[in-house]
């Protein structure tokens, strides 16, 4: 009978050993679905704690007027990631569409534009075709791209400003002016943000880039121009970068031949702390903003603590790792 009751005793601590198990793992599973926003959460309260000024509706409005600029670069780069590639020539593109503003602002704001988000979009495309037609990686062509368009930046300045001399309000009202109380930057970004959230996840086309990133040869099989939708989502990325920069210059109305430097690693991280794998094909634009956020939040915390720059610059480096990690579990768990 003791025998019995012993071995009764032991599967029920195997079994509940195991319930255990399931348990951890699901809350795993939770906590890495829901990394983002629980990270958001923590640094909110951080960020109020360490300032009472943090959650004052003018400091909010400023945090995401200066994150806007990134984050429309990644939303953009989200997009890339999520059909398997990547851009590392988006904030070199930030500085062209910079640059070719600010030289033509004496022709009007409309024609400034056009031409700068025309010459991104190209650059984009090109990209694009580097990676379909001659077979090249997406970090080698978008890091071929990224040097050759920051080489064009520096040999039309000579590694000066480049001034928007003779811009009209209208170019400052781009960078610098309000709908309301909000920022029109803001509304920028909360506008493309809101545009592709509903193209990724109700459009045809939007299916087409998941489907891309997640198998690009079952995505041939049924009928997807793979190489197309490839195209279309490096040009995307180039025109989106082109806004930030059209952004950029329209605050300050100059443009520095090292602007938008660093942009697409802030974009990478964003992208990869909102969720979205570099495996492609898994995650989306709505979690970006949240990463987008987080990156303006420990900046913004960064700075209430007066931490040195060139700190921030390992802290971001720590960043990316960490989300590359977390990305990485989370696709284990899936």
């Amino acid at each position: 009978m003791s025998q019995v009751d012993i071995g009764s005793s032991s599967s029920v601590g195997t079994v509940q050993a195991a319930e255990q198990g399931r348990d951890f793992r699901y809350y795993l599973l939770l906590a890495l679905k829901y990394s983002h926003a629980i990270t958001f959460i923590i640094l909110l309260t951080a960020a109020t704690i360490a300032s009472p000024h943090f959650l004052n509706s003018t400091n909010i409005l400023n945090v995401v007027r200066g994150a806007s600029m990134v984050g429309v670069v990644s939303i953009g780069m989200t997009i890339v990631i999520l059909a398997r590639g990547i851009d590392l020539s988006a904030g070199s593109l930030v500085g062209i569409a910079a640059v070719t503003a600010a030289a033509l602002a004496s022709n009007g704001s409309p024609t400034a534009w056009v031409v700068a988000l025309l010459a991104t979009t190209a650059f984009g495309a090109i990209n694009g075709v580097l990676i379909t037609r001659l077979n090249l990686q997406p970090f080698i062509a978008t890091l071929a791209m990224m040097i050759f368009a920051r080489g064009l930046i520096y040999l039309y300045s000579d590694g000066g400003d480049v001034a928007a001399e003779g811009a009209d309000s209208l170019f400052k009202q781009l960078g610098s002016g309000y709908v309301g109380p909000v920022p029109v930057p803001v509304v920028i970004f909360i506008s493309v943000w809101l545009l592709f959230v509903y193209v990724m996840k109700h459009t045809k086309w939007g299916r087409h880039v998941y489907a891309v990133g997640a198998n690009e040869e079952a995505a041939r099989v049924y009928g997807i121009p793979v190489n197309r939708i490839k195209v279309q989502v490096y040009a995307l990325s180039g025109f989106l970068a082109g806004l930030a920069g059209l952004i950029l210059v329209s605050r300050i109305s100059v443009a520095e031949p090292n602007a938008g430097n660093l942009f697409e690693l802030d974009a990478i991280a964003a992208t990869l702390i909102g969720g979205t794998s570099f495996d492609g094909g898994v995650g989306g634009v709505a979690g970006t903003i949240l990463g987008v956020l987080i990156l303006a939040i420990i900046t913004n915390l960064l700075n209430l603590m007066s931490v040195s720059p060139f700190v921030q610059m390992l802290a971001m480096g720590l960043i990316i790792i960490v989300a590359v990690v977390i990305s990485d579990l989370r696709n284990r768990q899936r």
